[in-house]
């Protein structure tokens, strides 16, 4: 778990004191905790009567750093996560009880008075940054407001949330929970049959996290993430890299994609990212979401082709994929690869998500989107065969990675297998400050590093 500074848990208090919120602080968890659903009777009750206790105990003064844990959750699931990071109290980046609207302009989490960096800079699509983590397209860069946030943080290699050609809802809430049983990677290719609650909970900073997520890919109009995007790239420094990832729909898929695209670089992006990976769009099937797209190689294929075709050559073209076997991942790189300057992946694994009831997590979504510890391996896989491709091929491209990034020895993991940059959800999620410790621990030695310009 990451540590506050000595003191902070009293300054907390003092400020939950101050602000009137301690004799309703038991009501407002309870009231959290079964936002989505009810806890177990004695979960319930055992939870429930160690926050009554907690809030009598800020009544009278009598607590200390050990109560951090237990202040952070109560606060946290009551509604209250904002009186956390000015207290420099960590807290999970996302208020998984909030709205996505809501959350848009809403990063939680501290943010440091100065970012983190090194003086060194790295390659990645023609371009020179700083340290070369970053954070993919997720919740967690959904607007300039998290892209601010996160380049405070030490993220270099940022993603703007996948975008569409028209406005989309997300799926019906919850959207995002802890995987809390799932602290060990599976196997490369493994299914996945998770249990996960609503309720369930990880302490900020946990190495061992895992999540589960369902919201459908949802977007603004045009005409709103445009106009942010285009604040959102004015944002970025020297030091960084905001891709952008945009979907189609419809029956004509691979034009709606490059109208897409075309959206984007209009708004300034510099690079477009496909999203041929989604584990989470809707469809009548039973499991209630469709499988990636990028199974389907004549369909990636043809959407790539017909992106790179309308954009203009100035602009990078990424391709973002979910864990393949060995017999897809072959077919598709060698026809890719000569259309794209980036492939990334992988995304969150498709996995059949339940409660400890055996009802869906996510109502009517028996299938959603896996990430944390628990695919580390398959990343690792999938990212040793992207780079054996790319060397036995004729056409270069660079090799974004990601899944199961917690700390700096599995960032370490995935740059040693030859990605270009790594990037981090459930363990940004969990660690907002988890990018400036992989500064502080790798900055100095990591490897294929060239002169700042």
């Amino acid at each position: 778990m990451t540590a506050s500074s000595p003191g902070a848990v009293r300054r907390l208090r003092d400020d939950v004191v101050g602000r009137g919120l301690v004799e309703g602080l038991p009501g407002a968890f309870v009231a959290g905790l079964t936002r989505f659903g009810r806890p177990p009777e004695a979960e319930l009750e055992a939870l429930g009567a160690a926050v009554t206790d907690l809030a009598r105990r800020l009544a009278s003064g009598d607590v200390g750093d050990g109560d951090q844990p237990l202040l952070t959750r109560a606060l946290y699931v009551a509604g209250q996560a904002d009186l956390l990071a000015p207290h420099d109290v960590p807290s999970p980046m996302y208020d998984v009880l909030g709205t996505f609207r809501e959350n848009l302009a809403r990063p939680l989490g501290p943010r440091l008075a100065e970012r983190p960096t090194t003086g060194r800079r790295w390659r990645l699509l023609g371009r020179t940054i700083g340290f070369p983590i970053g954070v993919p397209a997720c919740v967690l860069n959904g607007s300039e407001a998290w892209v601010r946030h996160n380049v405070a943080n030490g993220w270099n290699v940022l993603t703007y949330k996948t975008v569409r050609g028209r406005a989309h809802a997300p799926n019906e809430q919850p959207n995002w929970a802890f995987a809390a049983r799932e602290t060990a990677s599976l196997a490369p290719g493994a299914d996945a049959d998770v249990v996960a609650d609503p309720w369930d909970w990880v302490p900020p900073g946990s190495t061992t996290v895992s999540s589960v997520n369902s919201f459908g890919v949802p977007s603004p109009a045009p005409e709103e993430w445009m106009a942010d995007l285009a604040r959102a790239v004015a944002a970025v420094g020297e030091e960084q890299l905001l891709l952008v990832s945009v979907m189609g729909e419809g029956d004509d898929l691979a034009a709606d994609f490059a109208r897409t695209a075309l959206l984007a670089q209009e708004a300034g992006a510099a690079v477009v990212e496909l999203n041929l990976s989604c584990p989470n769009t809707l469809d009548r099937s039973a499991g209630g979401v469709k499988p990636p797209l990028c199974l389907d190689a004549d369909a990636t294929v043809a959407v790539v082709e017909h992106v790179r075709r309308a954009l203009d050559d100035r602009t990078g073209l990424v391709a973002k994929l979910s864990w393949l076997d060995e017999q897809r991942l072959s077919a598709l790189v060698p026809r890719l690869a000569p259309l794209v300057d980036g492939i990334a992946g992988i995304n969150t694994v498709q996995s059949r998500v339940r409660r400890s009831d055996g009802t869906p997590t996510f109502p009517g979504r028996e299938l959603a989107g896996l990430s944390g510890i628990a695919v580390r391996e398959p990343a690792l896989d999938l990212t040793r065969r992207l780079v054996a491709l790319r060397e036995a091929g004729g056409a270069h491209f660079d090799v974004l990675a990601m899944g199961g990034v917690t700390d700096p020895a599995s960032f370490e993991a995935l740059f040693a297998a030859g990605a270009d940059a790594v990037q981090s959800a459930a363990g940004a999620f969990a660690d907002p400050l988890l990018a400036a410790a992989c500064v502080a621990a790798l900055g100095d030695t990591l490897p294929r590093s060239v002169e700042a310009p």
